[in-house]
C-alpha cells in the first residue's frame, strides 16, 4: 500500500518533449536546469540547481535559473516548498505525495501514499477548493537527527 518515490530519470529528449507538450520552447538552459532539479538531489534549493545546471551548461546564469524555474512552476512541472530556513526548494514530484520534513535539519523526502487521491478528491468536493500544490507535509525528526538528540541528551546527563 505504501512505498518511497525512486528519484526518477528523464532524458534530456523527454524533458524537452514535457516542456514543449505546455507550449513552450524547449531551450537548452531550460532543459538544463529542469535537468538539475531531478538530479541535484533531494527537493535542492536554487543554489544546488544552479550548481548543477552550470556544470552541463557554465553559460547559464543565477538569473536564467530563477525565470526558469518560475516558468517550470508554472507550467506545473516543479512545485516551489519553503524550506525551515526560508529559502526555497523545489520538488519535480508534481503527483499527490507526503512531504516528510525534518524539524531539526530540514532534510525532505518523498512518500507515496496512493490513499491520497482519494482524499484530496474528498477535500475538492466537501471544500470547494481546487488543490493546486498537491502536497502534504508531515513535520518529525529524521533517524539522524533523531540519534544526534539522543546522543546530546546522555552527554547532558554525564555531565551531570
Amino acid at each position: 500500500m505504501c512505498q518511497s518515490i525512486v528519484t526518477m530519470r528523464l532524458t534530456r529528449k523527454e524533458i524537452a518533449e514535457m516542456i514543449r507538450s505546455r507550449g513552450y520552447r524547449a531551450t537548452p538552459q531550460r532543459v538544463a536546469i529542469y535537468e538539475a532539479v531531478w538530479r541535484a538531489g533531494s527537493h535542492p534549493t536554487v543554489a544546488e540547481i544552479y550548481e548543477y545546471a552550470t556544470k552541463s551548461d557554465p553559460s547559464i546564469s543565477l538569473a536564467t535559473v530563477y525565470n526558469t524555474l518560475h516558468l517550470l512552476e508554472e507550467i506545473g512541472l516543479v512545485q516551489e516548498l519553503s524550506a525551515r530556513d526560508g529559502s526555497a526548494r523545489y520538488d519535480p514530484d508534481v503527483h499527490f505525495h507526503i512531504n516528510i520534513v525534518c524539524r531539526s535539519c530540514g532534510k525532505v523526502v518523498d512518500y507515496e501514499y496512493k490513499p491520497l487521491d482519494k482524499l484530496a478528491k474528498d477535500i475538492q468536493e466537501v471544500t470547494g477548493f481546487g488543490i493546486t500544490v498537491p502536497v502534504f507535509e508531515v513535520k518529525g525528526l529524521c533517524s539522524d537527527c533523531r540519534a544526534e538528540n539522543q546522543e546530546t541528551a546522555i552527554a547532558s546527563v554525564r555531565e551531570m
